[in-house]
Protein backbone atom coordinates (compact mmCIF):
# COMPACT_ATOMS: atom_id res chain seq x y z
CA UNK A 1 0.00 0.00 0.00
CA UNK A 2 1.08 3.47 -0.72
CA UNK A 3 2.76 5.88 2.12
CA UNK A 4 3.26 9.06 2.47
CA UNK A 5 2.87 10.04 -1.29
CA UNK A 6 2.70 13.79 -0.79
CA UNK A 7 5.81 13.92 0.92
CA UNK A 8 7.67 11.74 -1.35
CA UNK A 9 6.26 14.11 -4.36
CA UNK A 10 7.06 17.79 -2.56
CA UNK A 11 11.00 15.86 -1.98
CA UNK A 12 11.11 14.79 -5.68
CA UNK A 13 9.94 18.43 -6.86
CA UNK A 14 12.59 19.80 -4.35
CA UNK A 15 15.33 17.51 -5.50
CA UNK A 16 14.98 18.36 -9.18
CA UNK A 17 14.51 22.12 -8.38
CA UNK A 18 17.98 21.54 -6.19
CA UNK A 19 19.68 19.70 -8.82
CA UNK A 20 18.99 22.79 -11.30
CA UNK A 21 20.75 25.24 -8.72
CA UNK A 22 23.43 23.22 -8.74
CA UNK A 23 23.81 23.01 -12.27
CA UNK A 24 23.88 26.93 -12.22
CA UNK A 25 26.38 27.22 -9.43
CA UNK A 26 28.55 24.61 -10.89
CA UNK A 27 30.90 26.03 -14.00
CA UNK A 28 32.50 23.31 -15.22
CA UNK A 29 30.43 21.82 -18.79
CA UNK A 30 31.03 18.07 -18.10
CA UNK A 31 30.14 18.57 -14.36
CA UNK A 32 27.13 20.11 -15.15
CA UNK A 33 25.61 17.38 -17.24
CA UNK A 34 26.84 14.85 -14.64
CA UNK A 35 25.14 16.38 -11.47
CA UNK A 36 21.74 17.43 -14.28
CA UNK A 37 21.98 13.56 -14.97
CA UNK A 38 20.29 12.46 -11.41
CA UNK A 39 17.15 15.49 -12.87
CA UNK A 40 16.01 12.16 -14.95
CA UNK A 41 16.09 9.84 -11.69
CA UNK A 42 13.47 12.43 -9.92
CA UNK A 43 11.46 12.83 -13.33
CA UNK A 44 10.95 9.15 -13.87
CA UNK A 45 10.07 8.52 -10.25
CA UNK A 46 8.00 11.49 -9.77
CA UNK A 47 5.51 10.60 -13.02
CA UNK A 48 4.73 7.53 -11.16
CA UNK A 49 4.23 8.32 -7.75
CA UNK A 50 2.52 11.61 -8.64
CA UNK A 51 0.19 10.12 -11.04
CA UNK A 52 -0.79 7.36 -7.76
CA UNK A 53 -1.25 10.60 -5.88
CA UNK A 54 -3.90 12.39 -7.82
CA UNK A 55 -5.85 8.95 -7.88
CA UNK A 56 -5.52 9.21 -4.37
CA UNK A 57 -7.01 12.70 -4.32
CA UNK A 58 -10.16 11.80 -6.57
CA UNK A 59 -11.24 8.95 -4.85
CA UNK A 60 -10.81 11.29 -1.80
CA UNK A 61 -12.87 14.00 -2.79
CA UNK A 62 -16.62 13.59 -3.13
CA UNK A 63 -18.48 13.00 -6.75
CA UNK A 64 -19.66 16.67 -7.35
CA UNK A 65 -15.86 17.38 -6.86
CA UNK A 66 -13.77 15.13 -8.65
CA UNK A 67 -13.54 17.52 -11.42
CA UNK A 68 -11.66 19.66 -9.46
CA UNK A 69 -8.25 17.09 -10.51
CA UNK A 70 -8.60 18.52 -14.09
CA UNK A 71 -6.17 20.42 -14.15
CA UNK A 72 -3.60 18.51 -12.47
CA UNK A 73 -4.01 15.22 -14.41
CA UNK A 74 -3.71 17.71 -17.39
CA UNK A 75 -0.33 18.89 -16.02
CA UNK A 76 1.16 15.27 -15.43
CA UNK A 77 -0.36 14.66 -18.93
CA UNK A 78 2.12 17.05 -20.38
CA UNK A 79 5.42 16.51 -18.38
CA UNK A 80 4.48 12.60 -19.62
CA UNK A 81 3.87 13.42 -22.90
CA UNK A 82 7.63 15.56 -22.95
CA UNK A 83 9.79 12.43 -21.53
CA UNK A 84 8.12 9.94 -22.96
CA UNK A 85 10.31 8.17 -25.91
CA UNK A 86 12.73 11.53 -25.74
CA UNK A 87 16.54 11.79 -25.58
CA UNK A 88 15.40 12.46 -21.66
CA UNK A 89 13.83 8.60 -21.01
CA UNK A 90 16.75 7.22 -23.21
CA UNK A 91 19.53 9.24 -20.98
CA UNK A 92 18.21 8.33 -17.76
CA UNK A 93 18.80 4.25 -18.43
CA UNK A 94 21.99 5.15 -20.26
CA UNK A 95 23.82 7.47 -18.11
CA UNK A 96 22.16 7.77 -14.96
CA UNK A 97 20.37 4.86 -13.44
CA UNK A 98 21.84 2.21 -15.31
CA UNK A 99 24.36 2.48 -17.99
CA UNK A 100 22.45 0.55 -20.71
CA UNK A 101 24.42 -0.04 -24.50
CA UNK A 102 23.54 2.73 -26.62
CA UNK A 103 24.14 3.85 -30.16
CA UNK A 104 27.20 6.73 -29.30
CA UNK A 105 25.25 9.46 -31.16
CA UNK A 106 22.22 7.89 -29.29
CA UNK A 107 24.38 8.51 -26.45
CA UNK A 108 25.47 12.35 -27.21
CA UNK A 109 22.29 13.05 -28.10
CA UNK A 110 21.09 12.35 -24.54
CA UNK A 111 23.81 14.35 -23.32
CA UNK A 112 22.98 17.23 -25.18
CA UNK A 113 19.48 16.92 -24.51
CA UNK A 114 20.09 17.77 -20.84
CA UNK A 115 20.70 21.97 -21.07
CA UNK A 116 19.49 25.21 -19.38
CA UNK A 117 16.70 25.53 -21.58
CA UNK A 118 15.36 22.24 -20.82
CA UNK A 119 15.74 22.15 -17.30
CA UNK A 120 13.95 25.67 -16.83
CA UNK A 121 11.11 24.31 -18.99
CA UNK A 122 11.09 21.17 -16.48
CA UNK A 123 11.65 23.21 -13.50
CA UNK A 124 8.86 25.53 -14.34
CA UNK A 125 6.42 22.58 -15.03
CA UNK A 126 6.88 20.82 -12.26
CA UNK A 127 6.37 24.56 -10.08
CA UNK A 128 2.91 24.28 -11.29
CA UNK A 129 2.67 21.04 -10.55
CA UNK A 130 3.41 21.87 -7.00
CA UNK A 131 1.48 24.60 -7.35
CA UNK A 132 -1.96 22.54 -8.10
CA UNK A 133 -1.50 20.23 -5.64
CA UNK A 134 -0.87 22.51 -2.53
CA UNK A 135 -4.08 24.70 -4.01
CA UNK A 136 -5.78 21.57 -4.30
CA UNK A 137 -4.77 20.60 -0.53
CA UNK A 138 -5.68 24.31 0.67
CA UNK A 139 -8.83 23.54 -0.71
CA UNK A 140 -9.93 20.77 0.04
CA UNK A 141 -7.64 19.51 3.11
CA UNK A 142 -9.69 16.14 3.72
CA UNK A 143 -8.35 14.58 0.56
CA UNK A 144 -5.13 16.24 0.68
CA UNK A 145 -2.50 17.18 3.09
CA UNK A 146 0.41 18.46 0.91
CA UNK A 147 3.56 20.22 2.55
CA UNK A 148 4.80 22.08 -0.55
CA UNK A 149 8.29 22.14 -2.94
CA UNK A 150 11.25 24.16 -2.59
CA UNK A 151 14.81 24.33 -3.33
CA UNK A 152 17.32 22.93 -0.90
CA UNK A 153 19.95 25.39 0.01
CA UNK A 154 23.55 25.77 -2.15
CA UNK A 155 26.46 27.56 -0.97
CA UNK A 156 28.73 30.34 -2.96
CA UNK A 157 31.56 29.16 -1.45
CA UNK A 158 31.17 25.76 -2.93
CA UNK A 159 32.52 27.04 -6.65
CA UNK A 160 35.38 28.55 -5.44
CA UNK A 161 36.23 25.25 -3.67
CA UNK A 162 35.62 23.13 -7.39
CA UNK A 163 37.68 26.16 -8.93
CA UNK A 164 40.92 24.85 -6.88
CA UNK A 165 43.26 23.06 -9.06
CA UNK A 166 43.32 19.76 -6.41
CA UNK A 167 39.54 19.94 -7.06
CA UNK A 168 38.56 20.23 -10.61
CA UNK A 169 40.16 23.20 -11.69
CA UNK A 170 39.97 26.33 -13.94
CA UNK A 171 36.36 25.61 -15.39
CA UNK A 172 37.38 27.52 -18.66
CA UNK A 173 40.72 25.24 -19.45
CA UNK A 174 40.00 22.29 -21.56
CA UNK A 175 40.34 18.63 -20.44
CA UNK A 176 40.46 15.63 -21.61
CA UNK A 177 38.16 13.19 -20.68
CA UNK A 178 37.35 9.87 -21.46
CA UNK A 179 33.44 9.86 -21.27
CA UNK A 180 31.33 7.96 -23.79
CA UNK A 181 29.26 11.49 -24.71
CA UNK A 182 32.47 13.82 -24.28
CA UNK A 183 32.34 14.74 -27.21
CA UNK A 184 29.11 16.28 -27.06
CA UNK A 185 30.25 18.47 -24.31
CA UNK A 186 32.10 21.87 -24.68
CA UNK A 187 35.75 22.14 -22.98
CA UNK A 188 36.08 18.55 -22.90
CA UNK A 189 38.18 16.36 -26.00
CA UNK A 190 37.18 12.83 -25.76
CA UNK A 191 38.07 9.86 -27.71
CA UNK A 192 35.81 7.66 -29.90
CA UNK A 193 34.89 4.29 -29.97
CA UNK A 194 36.57 2.64 -32.59
CA UNK A 195 33.74 -0.08 -33.04
CA UNK A 196 34.84 -2.67 -31.54
CA UNK A 197 32.41 -4.15 -28.77
CA UNK A 198 35.40 -4.81 -25.76
CA UNK A 199 36.58 -1.28 -26.59
CA UNK A 200 32.83 0.36 -26.37
CA UNK A 201 32.03 -1.15 -23.07
CA UNK A 202 35.44 -0.55 -21.99
CA UNK A 203 34.74 3.34 -22.67
CA UNK A 204 31.33 3.24 -21.12
CA UNK A 205 32.62 2.01 -17.60
CA UNK A 206 35.83 4.07 -17.90
CA UNK A 207 32.52 6.98 -18.16
CA UNK A 208 30.89 5.44 -15.04
CA UNK A 209 34.06 5.37 -12.89
CA UNK A 210 34.69 9.30 -14.41
CA UNK A 211 31.35 10.11 -12.85
CA UNK A 212 31.98 9.28 -9.64
CA UNK A 213 35.10 10.59 -9.48
CA UNK A 214 33.35 14.07 -10.30
CA UNK A 215 30.52 13.70 -8.20
CA UNK A 216 33.45 12.34 -5.50
CA UNK A 217 35.36 15.53 -5.49
CA UNK A 218 32.10 18.02 -5.84
CA UNK A 219 31.33 16.25 -2.57
CA UNK A 220 33.86 16.84 -0.56
CA UNK A 221 33.07 20.68 -1.03
CA UNK A 222 29.53 20.49 0.52
CA UNK A 223 28.53 20.51 4.32
CA UNK A 224 27.77 16.86 5.68
CA UNK A 225 24.28 16.27 6.94
CA UNK A 226 22.21 18.73 4.59
CA UNK A 227 20.44 17.73 1.13
CA UNK A 228 22.69 18.47 -1.24
CA UNK A 229 24.70 15.21 0.36
CA UNK A 230 22.03 13.07 0.22
CA UNK A 231 21.72 14.06 -3.68
CA UNK A 232 25.47 13.77 -4.29
CA UNK A 233 25.36 10.39 -1.89
CA UNK A 234 22.34 9.22 -4.50
CA UNK A 235 24.34 9.57 -7.31
CA UNK A 236 27.57 8.00 -6.18
CA UNK A 237 25.22 5.01 -5.54
CA UNK A 238 23.60 5.00 -8.58
CA UNK A 239 26.98 4.78 -10.68
CA UNK A 240 28.10 2.59 -8.37
CA UNK A 241 26.03 -0.06 -8.53
CA UNK A 242 25.97 0.71 -11.91
CA UNK A 243 29.51 0.59 -12.56
CA UNK A 244 29.42 -2.79 -11.18
CA UNK A 245 26.65 -4.60 -13.31
CA UNK A 246 28.10 -3.45 -16.29
CA UNK A 247 31.56 -5.06 -15.21
CA UNK A 248 30.07 -8.27 -14.35
CA UNK A 249 26.02 -8.36 -15.59
CA UNK A 250 25.84 -9.51 -18.80
CA UNK A 251 22.25 -9.19 -20.89
CA UNK A 252 20.95 -6.17 -18.98
CA UNK A 253 18.11 -4.87 -21.28
CA UNK A 254 15.13 -2.66 -20.75
CA UNK A 255 12.96 -0.37 -24.08
CA UNK A 256 16.38 2.03 -24.50
CA UNK A 257 19.16 -0.45 -24.23
CA UNK A 258 20.43 -3.01 -26.13
CA UNK A 259 21.34 -6.29 -24.94
CA UNK A 260 25.14 -6.76 -24.30
CA UNK A 261 28.19 -8.52 -22.63
CA UNK A 262 29.48 -7.15 -19.26
CA UNK A 263 33.46 -5.61 -19.44
CA UNK A 264 34.43 -9.12 -17.91
CA UNK A 265 33.11 -11.09 -20.56
CA UNK A 266 34.16 -9.01 -23.17
CA UNK A 267 37.43 -9.18 -22.67
CA UNK A 268 37.36 -13.10 -21.94
CA UNK A 269 36.06 -13.78 -24.86
CA UNK A 270 38.62 -11.44 -26.90
CA UNK A 271 41.73 -12.33 -24.88
CA UNK A 272 42.35 -9.29 -22.83
CA UNK A 273 45.40 -9.46 -20.33
CA UNK A 274 43.00 -7.96 -17.82
CA UNK A 275 40.53 -10.88 -17.42
CA UNK A 276 42.15 -12.70 -14.81
CA UNK A 277 42.46 -9.78 -12.62
CA UNK A 278 38.86 -8.25 -13.10
CA UNK A 279 37.14 -11.45 -12.29
CA UNK A 280 39.52 -11.85 -8.85
CA UNK A 281 37.52 -8.63 -8.40
CA UNK A 282 34.32 -9.80 -9.37
CA UNK A 283 34.85 -12.85 -6.44
CA UNK A 284 35.42 -9.62 -3.89
CA UNK A 285 32.38 -7.65 -3.90
CA UNK A 286 31.51 -5.80 -0.97
CA UNK A 287 29.48 -7.68 1.64
CA UNK A 288 26.43 -5.48 1.44
CA UNK A 289 26.05 -5.41 -1.92
CA UNK A 290 22.87 -6.47 -2.16
CA UNK A 291 21.57 -4.40 0.49
CA UNK A 292 22.99 -1.26 -1.57
CA UNK A 293 21.94 -2.23 -4.43
CA UNK A 294 17.99 -2.61 -2.78
CA UNK A 295 18.94 0.88 -1.52
CA UNK A 296 19.51 1.69 -5.29
CA UNK A 297 16.18 0.22 -6.80
CA UNK A 298 13.99 1.52 -4.10
CA UNK A 299 15.46 4.90 -3.29
CA UNK A 300 17.66 6.33 -4.99
CA UNK A 301 17.36 4.87 -8.92
CA UNK A 302 13.69 4.87 -7.93
CA UNK A 303 11.29 5.70 -5.11
CA UNK A 304 9.50 2.80 -3.62
CA UNK A 305 5.95 3.85 -3.65
CA UNK A 306 5.35 1.16 -0.41
CA UNK A 307 8.29 2.17 1.33
CA UNK A 308 8.46 4.74 4.13
CA UNK A 309 9.53 7.78 3.60
CA UNK A 310 12.53 8.06 5.97
CA UNK A 311 13.91 5.17 4.41
CA UNK A 312 15.41 8.21 1.36
CA UNK A 313 17.10 9.76 4.83
CA UNK A 314 21.16 9.17 4.49
CA UNK A 315 21.07 7.72 8.44
CA UNK A 316 18.59 4.90 7.19
CA UNK A 317 21.07 3.86 4.37
CA UNK A 318 22.54 0.70 4.69
CA UNK A 319 25.99 1.96 4.68
CA UNK A 320 27.82 6.01 5.29
CA UNK A 321 28.68 7.96 2.89
CA UNK A 322 32.13 7.68 3.41
CA UNK A 323 31.73 4.28 3.51
CA UNK A 324 30.42 4.50 -0.17
CA UNK A 325 33.13 6.85 -1.55
CA UNK A 326 35.51 3.82 0.23
CA UNK A 327 34.19 1.64 -1.44
CA UNK A 328 33.88 3.24 -5.15
CA UNK A 329 37.20 3.73 -4.99
CA UNK A 330 38.17 0.36 -4.24
CA UNK A 331 36.49 -1.06 -7.32
CA UNK A 332 37.65 2.19 -9.41
CA UNK A 333 41.64 1.77 -8.58
CA UNK A 334 41.00 -2.23 -9.07
CA UNK A 335 39.44 -1.94 -11.87
CA UNK A 336 42.11 0.89 -13.48
CA UNK A 337 44.82 -2.10 -12.21
CA UNK A 338 43.66 -4.88 -14.33
CA UNK A 339 43.08 -2.54 -17.08
CA UNK A 340 46.49 -1.03 -16.54
CA UNK A 341 47.80 -5.10 -18.16
CA UNK A 342 46.33 -4.74 -21.34
CA UNK A 343 47.50 -2.15 -23.73
CA UNK A 344 43.78 -1.98 -25.19
CA UNK A 345 42.49 -1.02 -21.87
CA UNK A 346 45.24 1.05 -20.25
CA UNK A 347 45.34 3.92 -22.18
CA UNK A 348 41.36 4.68 -21.87
CA UNK A 349 41.94 4.59 -17.48
CA UNK A 350 43.04 8.22 -17.66
CA UNK A 351 41.48 10.47 -14.88
CA UNK A 352 40.18 13.67 -16.20
CA UNK A 353 43.15 16.07 -17.34
CA UNK A 354 43.41 19.52 -17.92
CA UNK A 355 45.27 20.37 -21.22
CA UNK A 356 48.06 23.22 -20.97
CA UNK A 357 48.48 26.18 -23.19
CA UNK A 358 51.03 24.49 -25.19
CA UNK A 359 48.71 22.14 -26.89
CA UNK A 360 47.56 23.42 -30.23
CA UNK A 361 45.03 21.77 -33.13
CA UNK A 362 42.57 21.08 -30.20
CA UNK A 363 39.27 23.49 -29.58
CA UNK A 364 37.13 23.50 -26.42
CA UNK A 365 34.90 24.97 -28.20
CA UNK A 366 33.34 22.09 -30.04
CA UNK A 367 30.33 20.01 -28.19
CA UNK A 368 27.35 22.03 -26.82
CA UNK A 369 27.69 24.68 -23.73
CA UNK A 370 25.17 24.08 -20.92
CA UNK A 371 23.36 27.16 -21.54
CA UNK A 372 23.17 26.53 -25.73
CA UNK A 373 20.29 23.58 -25.10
Amino acid sequence: MAQHLPGKVARLISDFLTIGELTTLIEHEMEKRIVARHGLVKLDALLTLVARLKNSIRDALPPTQKKEIGRLEDLIARLRKDLEKSDMATGRDALAAHALHLDLMRIVDAWKCMGETTYAVLASDLKEIDAELLRIANSYPAALAYPGAFTFSVEQTWQEVWRNDTYLGDPNRPRLANIYPGIGTAGIVASLPGGHPAQDVTIRATGIATFLRQVRIMLQAVSRGCEVERLFAEMMLNDYCALWELLFVSGVQNEHGKVDLCVLDHWTSDGWCGASCLAALKNNPHPDLGAWQQTRNKVTAHVDADADIWRADLKHWPMTVDTLIDEALRVIEAMRDCASLDIRSKFFFIPPTQLTGEVVGLSNQAGRYWKDG
